[in-house]
């Protein structure tokens, strides 16, 4: 397909240049047999240069960084054709015109090099950008490639991840013999239905994101006591918001892994903000004392790698820990930032 466009458009080119000169003749009324005969004898020539230059010297010398070898073989080139036109054109017209007294003189000879050099010209700039544009084309499709790897690797990493977590849970439920664990597996089947079904669409709707969440609190509220507090606040219109799947979750999941459960503590705090031109989405819990040292293990760390993808210049993720509370808040633009 590619090819037969090439053709088309060399071919269109060709017959604008060749209707161009028509015209140029025709409005001079110079336009007899015998300049039509002319026209196609050097639209040969000029073809040849054209082609020559296109096929052979550009990818075998100027691709190649030989500059010295390829403005050589292209005098060379243009010399032999004003060496060999000449006669041909000779024999051709001078009959037909007067002025034609010699096979060779030095002002044929000049003209037929500066119009070579010319076509030579028009040849090398239209190839050279033609692979300028197909190779930026070909970056482009391996970058978009790349992207769509390295998200698919990190999506395989945060979804085990989150569903190890979660059996984890319903492990400890099922250990107890708890009444709850039939719940608590309902509530996992609508996780993995996101997860494997819905999560691996590139965007979703900002309400299937919350659904996931609230889910996935039910579930944790299974295993904690009563007096633990978790909150989860909703301002704004959340219909019609397209969002990347996971985003959001991955940060509920990372409160809930680090914040302690007690009575004398916070517990969890999750307030979702969507305004006119950016969503807000925030976590505050506690940091349990042997995991102080550090935070932003596996799912943090994703979680910045797919916003750096997904939202370039159009995100804020702020993480601070302070006096053993952990803060967490990401904010998306719908437009990037002026």
């Amino acid at each position: 397909m590619r090819k037969r466009y090439q053709i088309a458009l060399h071919v269109v080119g060709w017959l604008i240049f060749i209707i161009w000169i028509i015209y140029f003749l025709h409005s001079r009324g110079s336009l007899t047999l015998f300049k039509a005969i002319d026209v196609v004898s050097g639209l040969m020539f000029h073809m040849t240069i054209f082609y020559f230059n296109w096929y052979v010297l550009i990818p075998r010398f100027l691709a190649r960084n030989h500059i010295l070898l390829y403005v050589g073989y292209v005098l060379a080139v243009l010399l032999l054709i004003a060496l060999i036109r000449p006669p041909i054109d000779y024999y051709l017209f001078h009959e037909f015109n007067p002025k034609m007294t010699a096979p060779y003189s030095s002002e044929r000879i000049l003209q037929y090099m500066v119009a070579g050099l010319m076509i030579v010209f028009i040849s090398s700039a239209l190839k050279v950008t033609g692979n300028y544009i197909r190779n930026e084309s070909r970056n482009k499709e391996l970058e978009k490639q790349k992207l769509t790897a390295e998200l698919a690797f990190l999506k395989s990493q945060v979804n085990p991840h989150f569903l190890f977590n979660t059996l984890n849970n319903i492990y400890s439920l099922a250990y107890k013999q708890s009444p709850e664990t039939p719940d608590a597996i309902m509530k996992l089947s609508l996780l993995m239905r996101y997860m494997l079904y819905e999560s691996n669409d590139s965007q979703v709707i900002l309400q299937k994101e919350v659904e996931n969440i609230l889910n996935f609190i039910d579930l944790q509220k299974l295993r904690l006591r009563e007096q633990t507090s978790i909150q989860f606040n909703i301002e704004g219109d959340v219909t019609g918001i397209m969002i990347a799947p996971m985003m959001l979750m991955t940060l509920v999941e990372n409160a809930f892994k680090h914040g302690l459960v007690s009575k004398n503590e916070i517990g969890i705090m999750i307030n979702l903000l969507v305004e006119k031109e950016y969503l807000q989405f925030s976590t505050i819990n506690n940091i349990s004392t042997h995991k102080k040292k550090g935070f932003g293990g596996i799912g943090l760390q994703n979680l910045k790698q797919r916003l750096s993808m997904l939202y370039p210049n159009r995100h804020e993720l702020s993480l601070e820990e302070k006096e053993g509370i952990f803060y967490a808040t990401l904010k998306i633009y719908f437009q990037p930032k002026k």
